[in-house]
């Protein structure tokens, strides 16, 4: 399989509106910045990409899930061993360093306390179910992700059969009904407002062979900019509506394939890096934000912003290679297999799947 420079591009858009979002709350708190409408639209600027990982984090995923049964042995039990070493280690090690040096889990609003309650729920990756506090902000989409692989094989194996399509767009259609009825009788969705997402990255898997890029590969950076704006558009008055993050997440996963792959050799470079590190980067934002806006005091909105964009990048950088490729390729090591038989790969976007597997959490 080949590498798909959308899905990296899409992937380095994700956590760049992230970090957007959360550093103009942080200019705001702590450096001046006084454009409200700026600071409301970059408030949903994040939201609408974690929703964006989520497809993306599924579609990759049944990728991966392709290649394991390729080779022998049983893929759901290497699939989720594949995925902890992908998840927990750097989501520890952050969580150590959080407590290490006291950082708040926000740089730009009261940080919640941290009990030894709410440590163990954040060390499992549970705390949307147990505590609703994260060690890191951003913590709070990763317990999602994780309780989502528990159904991603079988999903994978509903992807495979000949009615799959129909199939998806039924439980899409249930969890969609699921949400409203959760919101109906509780207010508070918790996993069910993000099923959908995920499952919208499952059907752009199905429709793999179905929908043929006929679309110039120049538009779809236009297309991710035109959906996050249009995401942040429709909340800005008392957002977000989880039935637009729903919306949002089925036109991207319906409309990646039908896009040519990226041939632009710089933007290619460029959003490649950004998507190896983008788990990084999306962990370690907040202690960044905090070193620089809080503990150094820089006041300058300009010189903060590119000292926050060195120190994350420098960050993100040495943990991938010092911590997440290492315990990666451990776990790939653990649960490798023989492979069983060659078989002709089937190509995304007609240009190949991802290689490499989702960084969770924006993992």
């Amino acid at each position: 399989m080949r590498h798909s420079a959308n899905l990296d591009l899409l992937r380095s858009c994700a956590v760049s509106v992230v970090l957007i979002s959360h550093l103009v709350s942080t200019l705001q708190a702590h450096a001046g910045l006084q454009n409200i409408a700026v600071l409301e639209f970059t408030n949903q600027m994040g939201i609408a990409g974690v929703l964006a990982f989520f497809v993306h984090t599924s579609l990759v995923l049944m990728y991966s899930l392709q290649r394991l049964s390729r080779t022998e042995g049983h893929v759901t039990l290497r699939f989720y061993v594949r995925r902890f070493f992908r998840i927990y280690p750097l989501s520890i090690f952050c969580i150590a360093l959080a407590l290490v040096f006291h950082i708040p889990n926000f740089a730009w609003r009261n940080g919640q306390i941290i009990t030894p309650r709410v440590v163990f729920a954040n060390l499992l990756l549970v705390q949307n179910l147990v505590t609703k506090i994260s060690v890191l902000g951003p913590m709070w989409s990763l317990p999602y992700e994780v309780q989502m692989y528990v159904v991603l094989p079988a999903l994978y194996y509903l992807a495979l059969r000949k009615r799959s399509i129909l199939y998806l767009c039924g439980l899409l259609a249930l969890s969609c009904c699921l949400g409203f009825f959760v919101s109906y009788k509780t207010g508070h969705l918790n996993m069910a407002a993000y099923i959908p997402c995920f499952i919208c990255g499952v059907l752009c898997y199905s429709l793999r062979d179905r929908i043929h890029a006929s679309i110039s590969s120049t538009l779809w950076p236009l297309l991710i900019l035109l959906l996050v704006t249009g995401y942040c558009l429709c909340n800005l008055h008392g957002g977000p509506n989880f039935w637009i993050g729903w919306i949002f997440c089925f036109i991207l996963g319906v409309a990646i394939n039908a896009f040519h792959d990226s041939t632009n050799g710089r933007l290619n470079f460029f959003a490649e890096r950004v998507a190896l590190y983008s788990y990084g980067i999306y962990l370690l934002h907040v202690p960044a934000l905090y070193l620089v806006f809080m503990v150094l005091g820089i006041k300058d909105m300009l010189a903060g912003t590119l000292l926050f964009v060195a120190l994350t990048t420098l960050a993100s950088a040495l943990t991938y290679h010092f911590i997440e490729s290492p315990l990666i390729e451990l776990g790939r090591k653990l649960s490798s297999r023989p492979a069983r038989s060659p078989v002709v790969t089937t190509t995304l976007c007609q240009s190949g799947a991802v290689e490499q597997e989702s960084g969770g959490g924006l993992a």
